[in-house]
């Protein structure tokens, strides 16, 4: 994964998605690559937002 790329964004809006809240799946592109996480640009709720995310939290867009 490298900035400009662009990703799925698996999200649960409220609590964790084992306690029963539904994934969001939130189309976003990859603004800064850093060890632990990734800082992603996506827009949520009508705003354009830059987000940190976990690795493991994301697909790459050619996994879909």
């Amino acid at each position: 994964m490298k900035p400009g790329d662009r990703v799925i964004w698996l999200h649960s809006p409220r609590r964790s998605f084992l306690t029963g809240w539904r994934l969001q799946r939130i189309p976003g592109v990859i603004e800064q690559v850093y060890r632990n996480f990734i800082r992603i640009r996506v827009r949520l709720e009508g705003r354009e937002k830059l987000v940190n995310v976990r690795r493991d939290n994301v697909l790459s867009d050619e996994d879909c």
